[in-house]
């Protein structure tokens, strides 16, 4: 670790900023990139051949919101020590708090779902029946959710 500490104070003064802001500024870029899943790359697809480069000036605004909202659930979660809900129980009573636990649910079985539409759909460009990607892509998921070492 010793070598990682020299060679920082060994940068000038810009590429020590550079390289703190760009430590600072990368969480919030790797989670806003993980949304791209099957349904969003989908829609991206047909939206683009739609309208092709006439919404692009709509990124320049949505992509700093989306950065920005990442990076306040991130600093809200690390000042309070808090998850988003338990915050949103607290500032705004239970129902509020369970219409947003509700709506993470519904919204969450929906990305499932989409998920499974994107498998499909890319599956049976190679031929595979809908069946049999739907049997594979769950045996799958189970398979990779089972934790690999017990405790105990």
């Amino acid at each position: 670790m010793y070598w990682i500490s020299k060679t920082f104070h060994r940068l000038n003064r810009f590429q020590r900023r550079l390289f703190v802001f760009l430590a600072v500024l990368g969480p919030g870029i790797i989670t806003m990139v993980a949304d791209n899943d099957a349904g969003g790359i989908s829609t991206y697809a047909v939206t683009g051949s739609k309208y092709g480069f006439s919404l692009l000036w709509v990124f320049f605004l949505l992509v700093p919101m989306a950065y920005y909202v990442q990076e306040m659930t991130v600093r809200l979660g690390a000042v309070t020590k808090r998850g988003h809900a338990e915050a949103i129980f607290e500032g705004f009573g239970p129902t509020w708090g369970w219409f947003s636990l509700a709506d993470l649910a519904i919204v969450n079985w929906l990305t499932l779902v989409t998920e499974y539409i994107g498998m499909t759909a890319a599956m049976r460009l190679f031929g595979v029946s809908p069946w049999v990607t739907y049997l594979g892509g769950g045996r799958f998921s189970r398979a990779s959710s089972r934790p690999t070492c017990w405790a105990g």
